[in-house]
């Protein structure tokens, strides 16, 4: 190595820096593991991903030591030893490479869950903070001579070492709802659900013949204050033609004896109108994948609805309360304004991550499947198809038992009896089960309650097949190939009409089913 070369590899600010983004790789590659290390691990080996990043943190160990061994020892200002040249070439291009490796992981995940690795980033910076200011005040802050300076940098610690203390107690986030409130008909009532920018409880104000009720998101008496998305329990008759506020008070910490809280948010008042009527246009939505923004273009072009159908896969996954508040609660609002009904299909992505065990509880859902008759002169039986792979697929890392939720779904409808109403399917996989003994079960069923459609998504394109299962399915589009389509569902006594849009306003798709299952134009 010429001696141009060995003193920029040796040099204080390269080796600073280096030690710097060394650093950053492990906490990057580990916020990626969720969407990225079980398929990497699958195709090379089991414990690939482990073995990267511990070399990750000791390449950050080691650098960090030779930062600090050239900042510390005078001698190296002069002429670097040889051990100490090859080192930082070695450690320089290991965090090189290991900066290409996250850079071709988050471009790898895609927008959605690159977001949720930055998520999970995020949570992990006070540990990369804390690893930087002991390794400052071990290694470098020794190294510095100069009096004045000395003081600057402790100051400068002590400050940082303060306010992130303070900021942890007390994080500096202004308190305010991320929406308007989403009400979900969770088929025995109204469930208000609405999110907040922090953790805090939740509650609807209202009058009922002339009574004021204030209900809070509460379990057994227990008012919930640990969470930033809230959802109430109202009575449909309560709700229906009625208006309503909700409120929240920020929650910093709850005690055994008391706790801290912060200052209490209440909303407008919001003026609720239910589904009524033979006559009746839904909107309906599917598979948005946190694409909010190109969803709401399409959905401008199909004019006004009474109603909302969710039809599930609002992220990739459910790991973090912070993406089920975004694209799914806060979306949900934005869409309805906060007054008017909306029915939820759970999607395969909703029921993956950790936060997914919560979702149910979170949106003021006894079930993700049930039916629901509050929706005009209609009845709708809402499925959930769960996940889309075998319970022992290697993605679902042994948390998987759907054959027998779905066993306990088709008993459930099994139960069920014909009303003379009629009745629509809604389910986020049009193959209701993937197994096919459920699946011919649950579809003998369905004609049995004399239902003519299956409204549903997952395919990411927008059809209306007649032949590929038993019963006739509209497929909603969601996303795909860089556009959107959403669809308006009108429901009259003339039959089912199927209007779909995408984000340019062009029209799709538009038909006409009759309520004996045939397609009229």
């Amino acid at each position: 190595m010429n001696a141009k070369a060995q003193n920029f590899f040796t040099h204080k600010a390269t080796m600073f820096l280096v030690s710097f983004f060394a650093a950053l790789a492990p906490v990057f590659f580990w916020a990626c593991r969720s969407n990225s290390f079980i398929f990497i691990d699958k195709i090379l080996f089991i414990g690939f991903c482990q073995v990267i990043f511990w070399l990750m943190v000791a390449n950050a160990i080691f650098a960090t030591v030779l930062a600090a061994l050239r900042w510390r020892h005078s001698a190296w200002s002069m002429q670097a030893p040889k051990w100490g040249a090859v080192s930082s070439v070695v450690c320089t291009c290991l965090t090189v490479v290991f900066a290409i490796v996250n850079i071709a992981l988050l471009i790898g995940l895609g927008e959605e869950a690159a977001d949720m690795a930055f998520i999970s980033a995020a949570d992990m910076l006070p540990f990369l903070l804390a690893y930087l200011i002991a390794a400052l005040l071990a290694f470098f802050f020794p190294a510095v001579s100069d009096k004045k300076l000395r003081v600057v940098i402790a100051v400068l610690i002590i400050a940082i070492a303060v306010f992130g203390a303070l900021f942890a107690i007390y994080p500096p986030v202004h308190y305010k709802f991320m929406s308007d409130p989403m009400v979900l008909d969770n088929g025995s009532g109204y469930s208000v659900v609405f999110a907040t920018s922090a953790e805090g409880n939740g509650y609807v104000e209202y009058e009922y013949e002339g009574k004021t009720y204030k209900v809070y998101d509460e379990q057994d008496g227990r008012i919930k204050g640990s969470s930033t998305i809230h959802s109430v329990q109202i009575p449909y008759e309560h709700l229906d033609n009625n208006t309503y506020r909700v409120g929240s008070m920020r929650v910093f910490e709850e005690y055994a004896y008391g706790g801290r809280n912060g200052r209490t948010i209440e909303s407008e008042e919001y003026e609720f109108a239910p589904c009524t009527g033979e006559d009746l246009s839904l909107l309906c939505i599917s598979d948005w994948h946190t694409r909010t923004k190109t969803a709401k273009k399409a959905i401008s072009h199909l004019g006004e609805y009474q109603g909302v159908i969710l039809l599930g896969d609002a992220a990739s996954c459910m790991q973090f309360e912070e993406q089920a508040s975004e694209f799914l609660v806060t979306f949900g609002g934005d869409i309805t304004g906060g007054e008017i009904p909306v029915m939820f299909a759970r999607g395969n992505h909703e029921t993956r991550g950790e936060y997914a065990t919560e979702l149910s509880d979170a949106l003021g859902m006894d079930s993700f499947y049930y039916e629901t008759t509050h929706f005009g002169d209609y009845r709708f039986i809402v499925l959930d198809s769960a996940e889309d792979k075998a319970d022992d697929h290697v993605e679902y890392g042994g948390s998987a038992d759907y054959t027998a939720y779905r066993t306990r779904m088709t008993e459930w409808m099994e139960s069920l009896e014909a009303s003379g109403e009629k009745t629509l399917i809604v389910c986020h996989s049009p193959e209701i089960s993937r197994e096919k003994d459920l699946a011919e079960r649950a579809f003998v069923k369905m004609e049995e309650l004399g239902a003519p459609l299956v409204l549903a998504g997952h395919y990411h394109y927008c059809a209306l097949k007649e032949k590929e299962w038993p019963l006739l399915t509209y497929i909603d589009g969601g996303h795909g190939g860089g556009d959107f389509t959403a669809s308006l569902v009108t429901l009259s006594g003339d039959g089912i009409g199927l209007k779909a849009c995408n984000k340019s306003g062009e029209e799709v798709l538009n038909k006409l089913v009759g309520w004996d299952g045939t397609v009229l134009k």
